[in-house]
């Protein structure tokens, strides 16, 4: 059986990895002209990277209000709370969860901003 600390790093992992993925389909997809948005050829590499950077501030903050949803610090916890237990028995729910995981994407090299 893992470690609590290895379960959880592994669950913000795979966050990490969608958030990576979804960034770079993004971008591609907005930069290609998928969206109507016709980029600017010229600048295309100062775009690229500004979009991307865009883009992963508003993700990040949305997994960011996920985080803090799950850890009861939201209005639905007023309602009641989903408990975010691993294997171990180890409850993640109180834990400073959305802390958390913006320290393990600076960890990890990820920008959060």
């Amino acid at each position: 059986m893992a470690e609590s600390e290895e379960i959880i790093n592994a669950v913000f992992e795979d966050w990490a990895v969608n958030l990576d993925g979804t960034i770079e389909e993004l971008t591609s997809q907005i930069l290609m002209g998928a969206h109507g948005v016709i980029p600017d050829p010229e600048k295309s590499e100062d775009a690229e990277i500004k979009l991307q950077r865009l883009i992963r501030r508003e993700l990040t903050s949305m997994m960011f209000g996920y985080c803090v949803t799950i850890n009861g610090g939201s209005a639905s916890a007023e309602t009641g709370m989903v408990h975010l237990v691993d294997e171990n028995g180890t409850d993640h729910t109180r834990l400073g969860l959305h802390s958390a995981f913006l320290g393990y994407l600076d960890s990890t090299g990820r920008p959060t901003v």
